[in-house]
């Protein structure tokens, strides 16, 4: 939580807990914009609020309370839910700056706070963060505005609309915190947000200045999703959604069909992919003719069947993911590897329902499959592994079980006392964080299920918003299953078997338990265990630490740029679509209702384990020279107009066929780069040698970006390397960053990458040691840091800091 953390939050000091007050001048102070925007959730392991990555979480938190409402009651949850959902959206409502029924007129806060400041020049407590300051100090809090006259922003905007919404909803429900008057503000925010939306749809937003973390490749899923938020909200209040569809259900129907038949636009759920949701949401609700019915199926087949792999998929064997981890983990991303299977998972249990889609039905079978593969993934996330590795903080199924004990988390990372310093040497720090982050999901393992407790990794041990989003909504899924299958005399075991049946072997809508109609229990500040999914997992309430699905916002600050959220397939359209992000991170609230559960990874302090060494330029293998065939879909990727090396291409196409990896990437992470020479290079070299560690989505963000390489190719072809070789692309562009205004700029360039690929220094000290304009100061500084004396000492020894 940011602002004035209320008592009510676990992690206040009023509690018990260790947060306070934090960044309360947000909006008002200097540089600011005069208007409090102070609130809200921090993004991830660091101080940043983003709203991108922060209404995708919203909007699938109150998915899950809702969709499984009886099970957050029974567990005494659901207050807890409503009442942190009521948090964040009053935040959300203050960002509408400007509001109005006419759409030009309105105005909504992007992003409060810079990347590149948030992670490079502060680790500690956010309550003593300095609050004002020039561009490059700590205290640099800038904010970001979406106006009509940007043109852009409809991905951002759009998401603040499905969370009002959604929160709307919640707050119609009985319980402690319903609140008739609140909802209805939320809800007329919510419209008059849509109809500024359709006004900035020249793009996907991004900070005018500094460096973006999520970044968006299209705002049409985002449309898409909000839309069928207005549609439920219709529903809600006695609107029809069959044939005869009311005004936003109208809508929500022409936002959804152009996403009909485009398998690779639903296929992933993440901060990036919102349109599978959408379809959930929509065949919920019972939107459309039944044609649209077949349709919204057929996209959440899209969605499992990507997931729900194949026993015989297996990462090990060199399959291109998502594919199973040894252990039993579909995985799909280095970035945040539990937060995409998480949604998926999310998606197969609300699938599973037999609710909604007008009367649709869905095997009973597939059904059984589908409660039984969520609960194979959740359970691997709660410690049913061979490592026996719980990747939830605070969360131990029995004594002989680890958990992450020190997250990538600044502000639990630092002492209970705020008389005790806490800089970035708390990074380092041996023994568990100080404060315990209850119920936070870490980002997961490798494909291989490696996984070590690194407070320095932010690529596995980082806790973010959209992590704990549908994982929450998932356990309350799986609770909800739990329930109905023992009240059928089953086991999980039995059920999964098909030799014990739930219900008449049909319908099985009682698997997700109608809400009931009556005020839930008297809201209570301390968490109560979650319905968890582990064996045998009880619906109620019980002396078990188990994650509990209500969601809570998290004390934490932010994360670094992601990799891109899954391997998705390009469009082969003859448009010109967005530059892909390079963010992982798609998902938030914490199991439990801690305000500390939610935060996520930062590029500042690099992992420490070395990766293999990179390739200089030229030593990268040579693609394959074959060509692909017509028929080939990626392959007619390469027909589209932006496409001005299309031999190259096609060539990638054939090399990643070649190597059993996802063809896709050829489009995906080339798109966007304006010269022929830079695609050359992406399709050339970076793409067909970075595909398989999951690294190519820094090819176009950054080995194709004009502000980085200009028309350089030779640059090109060192970020390509880099890329390829190292295991976080973020610290190749940040190396080009740091090193570009020097004199020799080339030389520390080339003395920063190689620090990267050839040493176990890490990002944060490569990239620290080679700001210095001499070269003897630059090789002084990481002798220095390899000696073991921490990175900033080094750097002001040598004259490296400033």
């Amino acid at each position: 939580m940011s602002g004035n953390v209320p008592s009510w939050s676990r992690a206040s000091q009023a509690a018990g807990g260790w947060r306070n007050k934090s960044h309360a001048l947000d909006g008002t102070g200097p540089g600011g914009i005069g208007v409090d925007l102070s609130g809200g959730w921090y993004d991830a392991g660091d101080h940043l609020k983003l709203h991108l990555p922060l209404g995708v979480s919203v909007s699938l938190l109150a998915y899950g309370a809702l969709t499984f409402e009886a099970a957050y009651r029974a567990a005494g949850q659901w207050d807890t839910a409503v009442r942190n959902l009521d948090w964040v959206a009053s935040y959300i409502a203050k960002c509408h700056i400007a509001a109005s029924d006419t759409p030009s007129q309105n105005t909504f806060a992007a992003q409060i706070g810079d990347v590149a400041t948030d992670h490079n020049t502060w680790w500690g407590r956010p309550e003593q963060q300095p609050e004002n300051g020039a561009q490059g100090s700590a205290g640099y809090r800038p904010v970001w505005l979406i106006t009509a006259g940007g043109g852009k922003g409809a991905d951002i905007v759009a998401e603040a609309v499905a969370s009002l919404a959604g929160v709307s909803l919640a707050l119609k429900r009985p319980g402690a915190f319903s609140n008739a008057t609140k909802a209805a503000t939320y809800l007329a925010h919510a419209k008059q947000l849509f109809g500024f939306a359709k006004t900035v749809t020249g793009g996907t937003w991004a900070p005018p200045d500094g460096n973006g973390a999520y970044g968006s490749s299209s705002w049409n899923d985002d449309m898409a999703w909000a839309a069928a938020w207005l549609c439920r909200a219709e529903v809600d209040a006695g609107g029809v959604a069959g044939k005869e569809a009311g005004t936003a259900c109208a809508s929500a129907l022409s936002y959804w069909r152009p996403f009909v038949g485009n398998a690779w636009e639903v296929q992933d759920v993440n901060w990036d992919r919102m349109a599978g949701m959408a379809a959930v949401l929509l065949r919920d609700v019972g939107a459309g003719t039944a044609t649209d019915l077949a349709t919204y199926n057929t996209a959440i087949n899209a969605v499992l069947s990507r997931w729900m792999v194949p026993a015989s998929r297996t990462c090990s064997s060199g399959a291109s993911p998502p594919c199973y981890t040894p252990g039993g983990l579909v995985w799909g991303s280095e970035w945040g590897s539990c937060r995409h299977t998480a949604n998926a998972a999310l998606v197969a249990l609300a699938a599973a329902r037999g609710e909604g889609g007008a009367g649709l039905e869905v095997a009973y079978s597939t059904r059984v499959d589908r409660h039984c593969w969520a609960r194979s993934q959740i359970d691997y996330m709660l410690g049913s592994n061979p490592q026996s590795q719980s990747y939830v903080v605070g969360y131990k199924p029995t004594s002989a079980h680890k958990a992450p004990e020190k997250p990538h988390h600044r502000s639990s990372s630092c002492a209970t006392s705020y008389a005790t310093p806490c800089g970035w040497t708390a990074l380092d720090n041996a023994g568990p964080n100080p404060s315990v982050l209850q119920g936070a999901l870490v980002g997961g393992p490798d494909r291989y299920d490696a996984y070590t407790d690194n407070r320095r990794d932010y690529v596995k041990n980082e806790v973010a918003l959209d992590f704990n989003a549908g994982y929450t909504g998932a356990l309350a899924g799986l609770a909800a299953a739990d329930a109905a299958i023992k009240a059928a005399g089953c086991t999980w075991s039995s059920y999964c078997a098909l030799t014990c049946t739930v219900g008449s072997g049909g319908n099985t809508s009682h698997l997700s338990p109608s809400p009931s109609p009556s005020p839930s229990p008297s809201p209570s500040p301390s968490p109560s265990p979650s319905p968890s999914p582990k064996a045998s997992p009880s619906p109620s309430p019980s002396p078990s630490p188990k994650p509990s699905p209500a969601p809570s916002p998290s004390p934490s600050p932010k994360r670094s740029p992601k990799p891109s959220p899954t391997n998705r397939s390009p469009k082969p359209s003859s448009k010109r679509s967005p530059k892909p992000s390079p963010s992982p991170k798609q998902s938030p609230a914490s199991p439990t209702p801690s305000p500390s559960s939610f935060p996520k990874p930062s590029p500042s302090p690099s992992p420490s384990a070395k990766p293999s060494p990179s390739p200089s330029p030229s030593s990268i293998p040579a693609p394959v020279t074959s060509s692909c065939g017509q028929g080939d879909w990626a392959c007619a990727g390469c027909n589209n107009d932006w496409v001005l090396d299309p031999t190259s291409c096609r060539t990638c196409v054939a090399t990643l066929r070649a190597k059993g990896l996802d063809a896709g990437k050829c489009i995906n992470s080339c798109t966007g780069i304006a010269t022929a020479g830079l695609q050359t290079v992406c399709f050339g070299t970076c793409v067909p040698n970075a595909a398989a560690k999951g690294t190519d989505w820094g090819c176009n963000q950054y080995c194709g970006s004009a502000e980085l390489v200009g028309a350089d190719v030779a640059r090109a072809q060192e970020c390509a390397a880099c890329v390829a070789g190292w295991s976080n692309p973020w610290d190749c562009q940040n190396c080009i960053k740091v090193t570009k205004g020097l004199s020799e700029a080339d030389a520390a360039r080339a003395s920063c990458i190689s620090c990267l690929t050839t040493t176990t220094l890490g990002g944060s000290a490569c990239a620290e040691c080679n700001k210095p304009a001499l070269a003897a100061s630059r090789t002084a500084c990481m002798a220095c840091v390899a000696g073991g004396t921490p990175v900033w000492e080094c750097s002001h020894a040598n004259g490296g800091r400033w």
